[in-house]
């Protein structure tokens, strides 16, 4: 018995919504959750795949419009935790500078989140351009003026 196209593209694409998923989230029951997020919308949105279209931008789009929205629904659970007093292992430096990289990212607009996501998890600028339906020029432009931000952000 085959199975059912939908089972079969997830499989072949499980990489692309584990690499979503661990871009957004630091604890592996985060990209549990999330991953089941996604295909959970996956699933809603079944009906209105086109075949014509490539699978990989379908899923892509799908699973970062879900886990920005995941994010955001975050946000508003998460309370800030003080760190004084605790000792942090010796990786906790590699650590804390992923997680402020992200706080930085997190305040950039929905868009720009996005895009230098896709770039931080090594799409090219022409894989991200087909993604967000932009030019590979204008990818690499934005991705300029983001870091840019980012720095400005980080000292203010």
């Amino acid at each position: 018995m085959d199975e059912h196209p939908f089972i079969e593209l997830v499989e072949q694409h499980e990489a692309a919504i584990g690499r979503v998923c661990r871009s957004f989230c630091s604890f592996a029951e985060d990209r549990e959750d999330l991953r089941q997020e996604i295909l959970i919308n996956l699933w809603r949105g079944w009906k209105n795949y086109r075949p014509d279209h490539k699978a990989i931008t379908w899923v892509y789009r799908v699973a970062l419009n879900t886990a920005i929205s995941w994010r955001r629904q975050k946000k508003r659970q998460i309370e800030t935790l003080s760190l004084d007093g605790y000792d942090l292992p010796e990786d906790s430096v590699l650590r804390e500078q992923s997680a402020n990289l992200k706080a930085l990212i997190a305040q950039l607009p929905v868009s720009d989140q996005r895009l230098i996501n896709l770039y931080l998890d090594g799409f090219t600028t022409e894989e991200i351009g087909r993604l967000m339906g932009i030019s590979q020029t204008n990818v690499t432009t934005r991705i300029g003026r983001i870091k840019e931000k980012l720095r400005k952000i980080k000292d203010i």
